[in-house]
């Protein structure tokens, strides 16, 4: 199972990100929790060979040491930067005169939305729900399995935005109806594969 889907929403994205590797600025990549912004991040990285930062800087010297090190114009990805403190952000925005960086959020962070930091991000991409199309392209490429519209409407209530609620629930699926073949709906295998992952 590939980790990363050639869907509409997210090839839009990836090839803005393509077109940033010969700049300098900063990328923002937000979206909330299984959005798919680290997976995104992945196959940028996988395809540019990059490497990507999920680790939490201890302090502002740290960063910079990490900054220091960097002897190639490539991109730094830096994953989960919500998680930032702030002298550190500034640190990556003062250096983003020189190097490009790829920051990853699970939201777009006030001070994002000030001057001095409006104007240095090249792009802000949104990773948004997948819509009905591309949450059926997303589970067939994926998972290589098709739903009729009631199972589909289920999948969709679970779904909440976190592609990893349709992951988790599509593998148990595939072991339950593995067992119960079909004795069973499908729509029940998918209530209980939802219930296996506490999502019911």
């Amino acid at each position: 199972m590939k980790d990363f889907v050639d869907i509409k929403s997210r090839i839009l994205i990836q090839t803005k990100l393509n077109d940033f590797t010969s700049k300098k600025g900063m990328f923002l990549l937000w979206g909330k929790s299984g959005s798919g912004k680290s997976i995104l991040l992945n196959e940028f990285a996988k395809k540019h060979n990059l490497i990507k930062i999920s680790k939490l800087f201890n302090d502002r010297k740290e960063f910079e040491s990490l900054i220091k090190k960097q002897v190639n114009n490539k991109p730094i990805l830096l994953d989960e930067v919500g998680m930032y403190e702030e002298s550190l952000l500034e640190s990556v925005r003062i250096h983003s005169d020189e190097f490009a960086f790829v920051l990853s959020s699970h939201k777009m962070l006030k001070l994002f939305k000030k001057e001095h930091f409006q104007t240095r991000f090249v792009a802000s991409c949104e990773l948004k729900s997948l819509d009905k199309i591309e949450l059926k392209d997303y589970i067939f490429k994926k998972h290589n399995l098709f739903f009729y519209e009631k199972e589909f409407r289920f999948l969709r209530k679970i779904y909440q935005g976190n592609l990893r609620n349709i992951d988790k629930t599509l593998q148990s699926f595939k072991d339950i109806n593995g067992f119960y073949k079909e004795s069973k709906s499908t729509l029940y295998k998918l209530r209980l594969s939802a219930i296996e992952q506490g999502l019911l």
